[in-house]
Order: structure tokens, then sequence, then C-alpha cells
């Protein structure tokens, strides 16, 4: 096997990083260079050339990502985030401690703050860069209620659509809509589906507000398909939380919000807040579910960039420090491991996989695809637990509003 001189370099320089976990490169079909102990976890990829290992080196995030969605390289065996938690293993955990590199890194920080700040205007445009891409793409890969979040597997569900029902079962279930009379709006509502669910289940009046015409549409368009009986009682809006809320003080008894909150900013949380506590009804509750991280910690550059661009996914305390701030009470917090979200992306993906060559090319090209793949891929990774994954969870946070329902 002959290496030219910048395929060498390659392998220099992650052999000198490489210690845990096992990375395999393949020059060729009949040669493969092994790095790192031996041990899990395994992934073997196809030799980058220099111009790409040196982004990735220099900027792992978002090199990594840029380098394989442009075909950079490829993963051969094992899957993409085998060969991401590979990485993280041997590469996180440090900072640069000259001068130079501190002044980059506080750069950042503040480039980070500053995009974080999300007006009315900036919000639909955010939105609309992911969830407007087309539902010919979500309706391909998502279970017939679209749901866009984390399915609950850890009943026993076997199927995606099983563990997305229990999802919203359980969701249901903590709003504890006990009574017919209750008003229900539904924060970032997306496809409709779990506003659907709430009507049909329990009978309440349902309002769903998402900022994606896609989304808004389409819910529209199965809520004509339901019995007449619902559709009174059902309604979507094309409108920014915060001027829903505006316009709609205490009018609602119950307040859901189900992977809209991730999208909000962080220098938002009080704000969102305090427009739930302005929807609610005195004694009013809400349940707001999100994706919380183990400590706080500034978002991906390449999922900021290409994905869900001013996303901040909150810690814990984060949560309960902003709604408590804003004057509602915690009533209940409930975990789910990551498990579940992992294999709700593991499904994703198979089903994304299975549909990928009927995609029209022209919407969705080669380096979309890509992008995709590692989009998913590197999620999967975030909510693994292991060593060398992200260890995020789901947590579902109850919140009242103090007063009392008077009937």
């Amino acid at each position: 096997m002959t290496l030219d001189w910048t395929q060498k370099k390659v392998l220099d320089f992650f052999r000198e990083h490489i210690t845990h976990g096992t990375l395999v490169f393949r020059a060729d079909e009949r040669h493969e260079i092994v790095l790192g102990d031996g041990s899990d976890p395994r992934a073997t990829m196809t030799v980058p050339d220099w111009s790409n290992t040196l982004k990735m080196a220099l900027s792992p995030d978002p090199g990594l990502g840029e380098a394989y969605m442009r075909g950079g390289f490829d993963v051969v065996s094992g899957e993409l985030e085998d060969l991401i938690r590979v990485l993280r293993l041997n590469f996180e955990g440090g900072h640069s401690t000259n001068g130079f590199g501190q002044f980059i890194e506080k750069i950042q920080a503040l480039k980070f703050q500053i995009a974080q700040f999300t007006s009315v205007k900036a919000a639909s445009r955010r939105v609309r860069h992911h969830y407007d891409i087309g539902n010919d793409l979500y309706t391909r890969f998502l279970d017939p209620d679209m749901q866009y979040s984390c399915a609950f597997w850890d009943d026993g569900a076997q199927t995606l659509e099983e563990a997305q029902n229990r999802k919203m079962a359980l969701t249901t279930q903590r709003l504890r809509i006990d009574q017919p009379d209750l008003r229900v709006v539904d924060i970032g509502c997306g496809w409709g589906g779990l506003s659907r669910f709430i009507r049909r289940s329990t009978g309440a009046e349902v309002h769903g507000i998402t900022l994606s015409t896609e989304q808004y549409n389409w819910a529209l368009d199965r809520k004509a398909e339901l019995p007449d009986n619902f559709h009174s009682g059902l309604d979507y809006h094309l409108l920014d939380y915060r001027l829903f809320a505006d316009a709609n003080g205490e009018k609602y008894d119950r307040v859901v919000s189900v992977g809209m909150f991730e999208h909000v900013g962080r220098p938002q949380f009080k704000t969102y807040f305090e427009k739930v506590g302005k929807l609610l009804k005195a004694g009013g509750r809400a349940v707001i579910h999100t994706i919380i991280k183990p400590r706080p910690e500034f978002t991906s550059p390449w999922i900021d960039r290409y994905i869900f661009p001013g996303g901040y996914i909150p810690a814990v305390h984060e949560v309960i420090e902003a709604a408590e701030n804003a004057d509602l009470k915690v009533e209940a917090s409930h975990f789910h491991a990551g498990l579940n979200y992992a294999r709700t992306l593991v499904a994703w993906r198979d089903r994304f996989r299975a549909i990928s060559d009927q995609l029209d090319p022209e919407k969705y090209d080669t380096e979309f695809k890509r992008m995709w793949e590692f989009y998913l891929a590197g999620c999967i990774n975030a909510f693994d637990e292991r060593e060398g994954g992200g260890g995020m969870r789901v947590g579902q946070f109850v919140f009242t509003k103090p007063g009392y329902r008077f009937t």
C-alpha cells in the first residue's frame, strides 16, 4: 500500500490522538490501518483528504459535519454515530490554553449569545428554515400523526407508532384534563397530532399555534378529515406564541408544549414562561416537554448553522429557574432516559434511508441527504448515555399558575 504525503499526515494526526476505542482507516479495498486500543466503540472510515482533515482538526464542530455532507469521507463499517462517539471520546474535554485560542473561544461565545436573541421576525424565519423544507420529506419518515419529538418506548412499545401514541397519552394524562369544559392551547403544535389526540380523547377545546406554514396547512387539512363533532373545538393559528399570549390572556385552563422549548433561545426563557402564565387562568396547569442537557453549554455550531438556527437545549435548573422567575410553581418533573430518543431517531433514520431515493433530487440533493444523515447520527450520539455520548435526556415539567379555578 502506497500513501501520498497528505494521507500519511492524516494518519499521523489521528494516530497521535486516537487512544481509546477503535478507529479503522480503509485506504482501499485491501488495506486498513487500525488505530486505538481495540475496544469499543469502533468505526471504519475512508481516509479523508488533507483539507478535510485540517477542517476537522481545527474546528471539529462544524468541520466534521461539513466534511461529511460534502463527501469528504465515508463510514464503511459501523454507523456514523459510532464514528462520532470514537472522536468525542478522544477529542472532547479540552479547551484552548494559549492566548489566541482563548480569544477565539470568547468570540465564539459572544456570537452565540448574540444569536440567541430571538425576535418575533427572527423566530418565524428560523422555524421556516427547518420545518418548511417540505411535507413530502416529513410524511415519509414520521409516523402518521407526524410526531417529530421523542417517542416513549419504555413501557414495552414495539413500533414507532405505538411509542408515539404512548407519548401523547402520557402527556395528556399529565395535563389532567378532568372536566369536559377545559380549554387547552398547544404551543408549537407542529402538524397538529397532539392537539387532535387531546381533542379526540378528552373532548376538551384545543387550539394549536405554530410558525410553520407547512405545518399549519397540514394541520388544517387533517382537521377537515375529522368527524364534524370535533371541528368546533379544534383550531389552529399561524402566530408567534408571544403575540398569541398577548391577545388571549387567561383564556386557557391548560398549556402544553412538546419539543418547542428548544427553539426559544436562552435569553427568552423567562419571557416564554411569562407568556405561558399569561395564557393560563388562575389554577391552570402546563406540561412542558423538552430535551435536557446534563449541564449548560453552547449549541453545536453545525446544528445551529444547518439544522436549528437559534436553538438551545437547556439544563434542568435553567428550565425550573426560568419558570419560577415567571411566578409559576413546579408541581412535578418527569424524566425519560435518552435511549427513548436514540431509538426514535434510529427509527426515523431507517425510514429516511428507505425512501431517500424517492425524494425529489431538485429539492433534496446528495449534500442534503448526507446532511440529514449526519444530523440524525449526531442526535443519536447526543442521547447516548455511555462514555463518548452526549448524555441528553427528555424532561416533562409540570407547572401550575397560583390561584383557584371557580366553576
